[in-house]
């Protein structure tokens, strides 16, 4: 019996919402992931091309270049190396990609040309970035961070690497 209501209610007292409510919130949540995870199903799937599949525009009298190192761990957990943007067209040249998330971007690939990882897909603001690039050289230091165990002892890699658009390649070996 509940105390002050006179009925019994087999046993529950005060309001179904009270008493279900903890269900009903686990019914609701569980409704909702199994409409995320059906979601999840269409998600994109790795692209072969980087930042999303934009291509690589390349710039008369400009040259992008990569140098890694030529063996990398196979269990590193980023590849460290120097990147050049040069500009040898003898004037000011602009370069531009779609997002400013696409400045840098780049995918890995096996020898027989299989993607084996590519830079994540990030939110971003679409909307063209440009650069102006003076005759010479733009050089940085760069980072491509690797998910754990993602490359096998003894193969050979190729990175495809975009810098403002323009394409550059190196190869390594993990060890």
């Amino acid at each position: 019996m509940c105390r002050g209501v006179g009925v019994s209610n087999n046993g529950w007292c005060g309001s179904i919402v009270k008493n279900f409510g903890v269900l009903g919130l686990a019914a609701v949540l569980a409704v909702g992931l199994a409409a995320c995870a059906e979601r999840l199903g269409d998600a994109p799937k790795l692209t072969l091309e980087p930042g999303g599949g934009f291509k690589a525009e390349v710039q008369a009298g400009v040259k992008t270049s990569l140098k890694i190192p030529d063996r990398v761990s196979s269990d590193a957990a980023l590849i460290e190396g120097d990147l050049t943007l040069e500009n040898n067209a003898g004037d000011i040249v602009i370069v531009s990609v779609p997002r400013p998330c696409d400045i840098y971007d780049w995918v890995i690939r096996d020898a027989g040309g299989k993607v084996v990882m590519a830079r994540g897909q990030i939110e971003c603001v679409e909307q063209p970035a440009t650069k102006s690039l003076a005759p010479g050289a733009l050089s940085e230091r760069i980072s491509i961070y690797l998910m754990p165990r993602v490359l096998n002892g003894g193969q050979r890699y190729v990175v495809d690497y975009r810098f403002w658009g323009q394409p550059a390649r190196a190869e390594f070996t993990a060890r």
